[in-house]
């Protein structure tokens, strides 16, 4: 007879992310978590709502993205550690669980994150973090870096640039902000994706003027995805570690309909992994996010097996730490 073993349970019936053991630390080699936090909202391109708030819904304004942990973990049990230790197919099949100890640190406020991200930064392992909106790799990057200073490149897949300097605490200032506080140079940050009109001048202008390296997704189209990971791979050879935040609206809304901010023909899932594992070719990884998925729009749970997805290209980037 098989042995029995308690569930490995969050809250209620919501798993932990891929059943991974639950655990009040960060001291592990991978920690887990979610922050399921949504702040200031866009109402429209005149309008910011404040925390808690609810704007007249519209494909202008959309919210949700505090329920996106739980909803990944649900659907995170399809790549469940319990089949055999998590034997990674696309690593040689390498069983994950004999070479990393992977955790799930629970939910978290922005405060708590960021004390479970200088924990985790301390002992030298890889935060892998569900957001919540863009906010959340503010906390996160700053607990890593005061865990274990270093010069951090950050490689960011969104459709906006996130450059605004004002207000704080909002999930479009963060980069200026981790800027700010000397987390992060403006010459290690690469995003890639960028495409459609919600953009600003100030934010395009701030990027040329600071050697921000922005991509759109028609350069990238016009280059190939082997010439942006050579690029991606040039500059990564300047920094010691690498931190990468997917905003899930760069992935065409075809293949995830569940967006605060949907925008048609967007990157796909494969071109995403690719660059992913490029950059965690070429230095350790520190830490992933993926925010702005709002589950109140999901079709058939395909975006949450995604975000899913994403999350564990994350953990198999672990690997090459050990």
């Amino acid at each position: 007879m098989a042995e029995r073993r308690l569930a490995h349970i969050l809250h209620g019936d919501i798993p932990t992310l891929f059943e991974a053991p639950l655990t009040e630390g960060g001291s592990s080699d991978v920690t887990l978590l979610g922050v399921p936090y949504e702040g200031i909202l866009v109402g429209d391109r005149h309008t910011l709502y404040p925390p808690g708030s609810r704007p007249p819904e519209s494909f202008y304004a959309r919210f949700g993205a505090d329920e996106a942990p739980d909803a990944i973990r649900r659907a995170s049990v399809i790549y469940s550690l319990e089949h055999e230790g998590g034997i990674a197919a696309e690593l040689d099949f390498t069983c994950l669980s004999d070479n990393l100890q992977i955790v799930d640190a629970g939910n978290h406020t922005l405060d708590s994150a960021q004390a479970v991200a200088r924990q985790t930064g301390q002992a030298g392992g890889v935060t892998v973090a569900l957001g919540g909106d863009h906010l959340v790799p503010l906390p996160l990057i700053r607990g890593l870096q005061q865990g274990q200073p270093r010069r951090l490149g950050l490689v960011v897949f969104d459709s906006h640039l996130d450059l605004h300097p004002s207000p704080p605490q909002w999930a479009g200032s963060q980069w200026r902000t981790l800027i700010d506080e000397g987390h992060i140079r403006p010459v290690d940050i690469s995003i890639i994706g960028p495409r459609g009109v919600r953009q600003s001048p100030h934010e395009i202008e701030y990027a040329r003027q600071n050697g921000v390296r922005v991509m759109t997704l028609r350069e990238a189209d016009e280059r190939g995805i082997p010439s942006v990971c050579k690029e991606l791979g040039d500059r990564l050879k300047e920094v010691e570690a690498v931190y990468i935040s997917l905003d899930i609206d760069v992935v065409d809304p075809s293949f995830c309909p569940a967006q605060k901010y949907p925008d048609a023909a967007g990157l796909t899932p494969r071109e995403i992994l690719t660059i992913m594992r490029k950059a965690v070719s070429e230095v350790p990884i520190a830490g992933f996010d993926l925010c702005c998925f709002s589950p109140r729009y999901d079709e058939g749970q395909r975006g949450a097996l995604l975000a899913a997805r994403f999350a564990l290209e994350a953990v198999y980037a672990c690997q090459h730490r050990s």
